[in-house]
């Protein structure tokens, strides 16, 4: 039975914090990748929030993307973004203040299992401006099959857990 731990149901992780993606940056492209493993999570949450950015900028790209391996093999969208209500993130409202937000969530059920696409990570860009456009994230994971509780201190371990 589970102890009731939010850490023993999910799994959070930081692939990028305030990362500038004006001009022809993005943040989750090729060279930072930030794909996470959904085999043994039966859900997906990433939230994306905007820092000092250009008032005069928008956030033109948001989505999930899915792959078969780590390094982003077979990489294809699991969201859509574009201009228009028929996509999952439409630029034609989009986004464009500092601490704005973006929530976006998937199951692992959503991704192309049968064709062995396990992995996800966001990809945002913003293009054609002048100005610092800065984009943070957070992933979580949950309902983890496996996900248990560490009881080590930061000596030993990369996460210290602490409770009443």
């Amino acid at each position: 039975m589970a102890s009731g731990r939010l850490s023993e149901q999910m799994v959070v992780s930081f692939p990028f914090t305030e990362t500038d993606i004006g001009g022809t940056n993005s943040a989750g492209s090729d060279d930072e990748v930030h794909w996470v493993d959904m085999r043994d999570y039966d859900t997906f949450m990433c939230v994306v929030e905007l820092g000092t950015w250009n008032s005069s900028d928008d956030l033109d790209t948001c989505k999930l993307e899915q792959a078969s391996d780590s390094s982003g093999t077979g990489k294809k969208d699991l969201t859509t973004s574009g201009s228009g209500s028929t996509y999952d993130y439409d630029t034609d409202s989009p986004v464009d203040a500092d601490g704005d937000q973006v929530i976006l969530e998937c199951r692992a059920e959503d991704l192309d299992v049968d064709n062995d696409f396990r992995y996800v990570r966001v990809y945002l860009a913003e293009t054609g401006n002048t100005g610092t456009d800065n984009v943070s994230a957070v992933y979580i994971r949950s309902n983890g099959r496996y996900v248990g509780y560490e009881e080590t201190g930061a000596s030993s371990a990369s996460r210290v857990y602490v409770e009443p």
